[in-house]
């Protein structure tokens, strides 16, 4: 039997991440090798994870993906990398093939295309996106069926996470960069999609879905 091909997953967005690692187990040819939030993590862990193929991230804390891309090229020339990202603009994915990445998908293709593409990367091929230049528009990607359900964003689930690590609406947006104002807006919708009256509902949710 061939060896399952070895996926290192790096995105600052937890969600999008768990919704890959969660479709990846139930695909018998390829196992999750690690997954990290920022650059710097991702080079650090490449040596003890011996990923075959990393999903990289343009925009990231810390190191951002493309600096992170070139130091794998450079530093593990075995490892191979497919951009993901929500930009399609022909410059940045010509930059990114040039800079030594295997292929760039967008984030609202589907998982047969992700699939495909680590595919063919792994036969030696490489694989950019096709379509015009454009800049897809901000909607939950590769997540659970449950999130598409209720329609949550990736910041609200953001907070909700953080309303489960029992912080403050103030403290929230100190995490998160944003005002206390755009955080009660944000737990007013967030409320009214899941149907509940208050702070335990929303860590009920959270609990029942596996959010956290």
């Amino acid at each position: 039997m061939p060896q399952p091909v070895r996926i290192f997953i790096a995105d600052d967005h937890q969600v999008l991440v768990d919704g890959l690692i969660s479709f990846f187990e139930k695909t018998e040819h390829i196992e999750v090798a690690g997954a990290a939030n920022d650059g710097r993590t991702l080079l650090e862990s490449i040596p003890a994870t011996d990923p075959d193929i990393v999903l990289l991230d343009l925009n990231m804390p810390g190191m951002d993906g493309v600096a992170a891309l070139e130091q794998i090229v450079k530093r593990f020339p075995k490892v191979r990398v497919i951009i993901l990202s929500n930009y399609h603009q022909s410059g940045l994915i010509k930059s990114c093939a040039q800079k030594g990445a295997w292929g760039y998908q967008l984030k609202n293709g589907s998982m047969d295309d992700l699939l495909a593409a680590i595919d063919g990367v792994m036969a030696g091929k490489k694989q950019f996106a096709d379509g015009e230049e454009e800049e897809v528009k901000e909607k939950p990607h590769f997540l659970d069926s449950f999130l598409q359900q209720y329609s949550l964003t990736n910041r609200e689930v953001d907070i909700i996470r953080s309303i489960c690590s029992e912080l403050s609406s103030k403290e929230i947006a100190s995490q998160l960069h944003i005002s206390e104002f755009t955080v009660n807006t944000h737990r007013r919708n967030i409320m009214r999609k899941l149907n509940v009256r208050n702070a335990a509902g929303i860590i009920n949710f959270a609990a029942q879905n596996k959010i956290v």
